[in-house]
């Protein structure tokens, strides 16, 4: 029982170092669009996005590198559009 929650700890920990650069991008791109108007989503909704990524993680850590990296696609999908 320890041993796994040892492993799911690690397994979040491991995961923050892809969902925290991804949160990062998603916050900086939403707030670059939104700074033609004037607008900006504040530091609160970069932290609530890691958290939500964190526990993705936690929940489901067989599919979220697949949750990712469908992820990642559509940032370059999108930037491309640009």
């Amino acid at each position: 029982m320890l041993n796994r929650i040892r492993e799911a700890l690690i397994g979040v920990l491991a995961s923050l170092v892809f969902s925290v650069p991804t949160a990062c991008l998603i916050w900086a791109l939403a707030n670059r669009e939104l700074s033609y108007g004037a607008s900006f989503i504040t530091s609160d909704y970069l932290l609530i996005l890691v958290a939500l990524f964190a526990v993705l993680a936690l929940i489901l850590p067989d599919l979220f590198p697949a949750i990712m990296e469908r992820i990642w696609r559509l940032l370059v999908q999108w930037l491309r559009w640009f």
